[in-house]
C-alpha cells in the first residue's frame, strides 16, 4: 500500500509540474511581467555572462527602468540568490522553466516530510493542499525570487523534520545551509524562518543552524560590497534616489518601516492580504484544515514538534508582516506570505481527517466528498479568474516589444507611457534597440541629439502599441 501511495504521489508531483511548466510557458509566455521579475531576470542574464554588473551607458537618467540601479553601473536591487540559480536557465535557454522544476523539489521535499511524521494519507492531503494551491502555482510559473525561496525553506524544513525525529546535529547544520541560502534569496524571509526555531525550546536548534547560516550572510556582505560599494549598503537603498525621482517620496518608502505600523491604509492592506491568503490564494478550507491539525497532533512525539514549529512560522511571519509595507502592486498580494504554504500544508494534512469527520457527523459523508472536490475546483478557478485578468496586461507589457522586434538594432524608441520606466527594459548591456523612459518633456530633438546618426522612434501606449518614425 505504502508503495501505490508513493507511487501516486510522484505521479501527482509529475503533473503538478507539468501544469507549472504549461502556465509559464503559455499562460505567461515566459516573459517577466513585473518590474520585479524583469530584474531578478536582468541580474540573472548578468551572472549567466560572468558579471555582477555592467558599465552603464550614456544618459543614465533616460534609461530608468523599475527595480534596476543605473548609475555608473547597471544592477539588479536584488540579492544574488534568485538570479544565480535562474542564471542556469538562461544559459540553457529556458530561464522559464526554472521554476517550475523548483516548484516539483518543493513538492516533493514537503511531500516526504508530512509522509515521514504524519504517515501517508496525510502527505497527500498535504500534497495537494500546497501544489493547487493558486499562490503556489502561480509562483512556480514566474520568475519571482518566492520560488527559489521557498526551495531553500523546504530543504530546512526537510531538514528540522529529520532533526525532530532523529536529533543528530548534521540535520541542523543542513538546516543551518538552507537557511543561509535563502538569506542570498530573500533575506527577511530567511531570518524569520530562523526565528522559528525557538519554538523547539532548544538552543542546540537556534545555534547550530545560526553557525551554518554565517557563511551566507558573509557572502551576501560581500556582493553587496562589490556591487553597491559597501557591505551595509543594499540594492533597496542604492534603488531609493531613482525610485523617488521616478514615483516620489511617499511611494519610495523603505518597504520595512515602523511608520507602517502606524498606518491605516497599511492596517487596511494587512487586512486584505489576511484574507486573500485564507479564502482565495489557498484552496478553500486549507486555514480551517489547518486550524484543526493545530489541535489534533499528539503531543508526545515528533509530529507534535513539527505541528509546533509550523504553528510558529504561521505566527510569527505574520506578525513580521505588520511593519512591513503592504501596497498592492504587480503580482498577487498575499505572495510575500508564500512561504506560510509550507507550514500550512502540514497543518492541512494533519487536520483533514479530523475536519472531515466533523462534516460528515452533521452533514452526510456524500456532502463531505463534494465540499472537498469542490474546494479544490474553486482554488483552481481562482487562479483562472487572476489569469483571465492578467494575461491581458502580460500582452500590453509585451506589445512594446512586438511591434519594434524587426527595428535595426541601433534604433532609439522613446516609450511614451504613463509609467515608461515599467517599459524601457535594455537588458543589462544595452546592446540592441535602445528603449528610452525619458520624461515626457523631453522632445523627439532633444533625443536625436543626443543619439547622432541613429534612427529615431516614439511608441505610445495603448492596446495595440503604436510606433512612429521620428527620424
Amino acid at each position: 500500500m505504502k508503495r501505490d501511495t508513493a507511487a501516486f504521489a510522484l505521479a501527482l508531483i509529475a503533473m503538478f509540474g507539468a501544469a507549472y511548466a504549461i502556465l509559464a510557458r503559455f499562460a505567461l509566455d515566459a516573459f517577466p511581467y513585473s518590474g520585479d521579475e524583469y530584474s531578478v531576470a536582468l541580474q540573472a542574464e548578468l551572472f549567466a555572462r560572468g558579471a555582477m554588473k555592467a558599465v552603464a551607458p550614456e544618459h543614465a537618467a533616460w534609461l530608468r527602468v523599475d527595480h534596476v540601479v543605473i548609475d555608473a553601473f547597471v544592477r539588479s536591487k536584488y540579492p544574488p540568490g534568485a538570479p544565480a540559480l535562474l542564471a542556469i536557465g538562461v544559459r540553457a535557454g529556458y530561464a522559464w522553466l526554472v521554476a517550475p522544476i523548483e516548484g516539483v523539489a518543493i513538492l516533493t521535499l514537503v511531500w516526504h516530510s508530512v509522509r515521514r511524521v504524519l504517515g501517508a494519507r496525510p502527505a497527500l492531503v498535504a500534497l495537494v493542499a500546497l501544489g493547487a494551491a493558486p499562490l503556489f502555482m502561480f509562483d512556480m510559473a514566474s520568475f519571482y525570487a518566492h520560488a527559489p525561496t521557498m526551495l531553500c525553506l523546504a530543504i530546512a524544513f526537510a531538514a528540522v523534520t529529520g532533526w525532530s525525529i532523529r536529533a543528530h546535529t548534521g540535520w541542523l547544520v543542513v538546516a543551518g545551509a538552507a537557511i543561509g541560502a535563502a538569506f542570498l534569496m530573500r533575506p527577511v524571509d530567511a531570518v524569520l524562518f530562523g526565528v522559528a526555531m525557538v519554538a523547539f525550546g532548544s538552543l542546540r536548534a537556534v545555534i547550530v543552524p545560526a553557525i551554518a547560516a554565517l557563511p551566507f550572510v558573509a557572502a551576501n556582505f560581500w556582493y553587496q560590497n562589490e556591487v553597491f560599494g559597501s557591505p551595509f549598503t543594499d540594492g533597496y537603498h542604492a534603488y531609493e534616489p531613482t525610485f523617488t525621482a521616478l514615483y516620489g517620496a511617499s511611494t519610495a518608502a523603505h518597504p520595512l518601516s515602523w511608520h507602517h505600523l502606524v498606518s491605516a491604509t497599511q492596517w487596511w492592506n494587512h487586512i486584505d492580504i489576511f484574507g486573500q491568503m485564507c479564502l482565495q490564494w489557498t484552496i478553500p478550507g486549507t486555514v480551517i484544515a489547518a486550524l484543526f491539525g493545530a489541535v489534533a497532533v499528539d503531543r508526545s512525539d515528533a509530529a507534535a514538534r513539527m505541528r509546533t514549529f509550523s504553528i510558529a512560522l504561521v505566527a510569527v511571519f505574520c506578525v513580521a508582516l505588520l511593519p512591513m509595507i503592504s501596497d498592492p502592486d504587480d503580482g498577487p498580494h498575499p505572495r510575500y506570505l508564500s512561504v506560510l504554504l509550507i507550514p500550512l500544508a502540514l497543518l492541512a494534512g494533519a487536520g483533514f481527517e479530523p475536519l472531515c469527520d466533523a462534516i460528515r457527523g452533521t452533514f452526510g459523508a456524500i456532502v463531505q466528498r463534494v465540499l472537498v472536490v469542490l474546494a479544490v475546483l474553486f482554488g483552481l478557478a481562482q487562479l483562472g479568474s487572476y489569469l483571465q485578468d492578467r494575461i491581458p496586461k502580460q500582452w500590453k507589457r509585451e506589445g512594446l516589444y512586438q511591434i519594434s522586434h524587426d527595428l535595426p538594432r541601433d534604433a532609439v524608441v522613446i516609450v511614451r507611457a504613463q509609467y515608461p520606466s515599467r517599459y524601457a527594459r535594455n537588458g543589462p548591456f544595452f546592446d540592441g534597440v535602445l528603449y528610452l523612459s525619458a520624461p515626457a518633456e523631453t522632445s523627439a530633438d532633444e533625443v536625436a541629439a543626443a543619439y547622432p546618426g541613429r534612427p529615431i522612434y516614439e511608441a505610445h501606449e495603448g492596446v495595440p502599441w503604436t510606433l512612429e518614425r521620428r527620424r
